[in-house]
């Protein structure tokens, strides 16, 4: 994923929820996307969670057969640092299939939008393969 599909080239928006269609590309975005893999002194916290850090840190992290805990874990705080809109983040992974070289998952969260906050559920799937998300939107309400 380049850097000018991510942040420069123009997407579109439709409907009257924009700020969860925006939440949803972003977070797509951002589980497309790889992150540099340079050394950052913990120091810099603030470059920690800067777009030089944005994306999934380590591919090959998520194909390997983690704690599912770990894993969830992992998400949980690329989706806390790089959607600020979004909070009490939770997410819930489903069965990998045999069949099928892929992560399934739920994220929860409360959004803060135009209309107010609302409960969300984005029912996403990546693709180990070429790393492409796909993210459907159910709202609680």
């Amino acid at each position: 994923m380049s850097f000018w599909k991510t942040f420069v080239q123009p997407h579109e928006l439709s409907g009257p929820n924009d700020d969860i269609e925006d939440i949803k590309y972003n977070l797509t975005k951002l589980l497309e996307s790889e992150a540099s893999l340079l050394e950052i002194d913990d120091r810099f916290i603030e470059l920690q969670r800067s777009n030089f850090r944005f994306g999934i840190e380590d591919v090959q992290l998520l194909s390997a057969n983690l704690d599912q805990a770990q894993l969830t874990l992992r998400i949980e705080n690329y989706i806390r640092y790089f959607e600020p809109r979004l909070s009490n983040i939770m997410v819930e992974l489903a069965e990998r299939k045999d069949n099928e070289n892929a992560i399934a998952f739920n994220i929860i969260a409360k959004a803060k939008t135009a209309q107010g906050e609302t409960e969300l559920v984005f029912d996403s799937k990546i693709s180990l393969n070429d790393l492409k998300t796909v993210m459907t939107e159910d709202s609680y309400e």
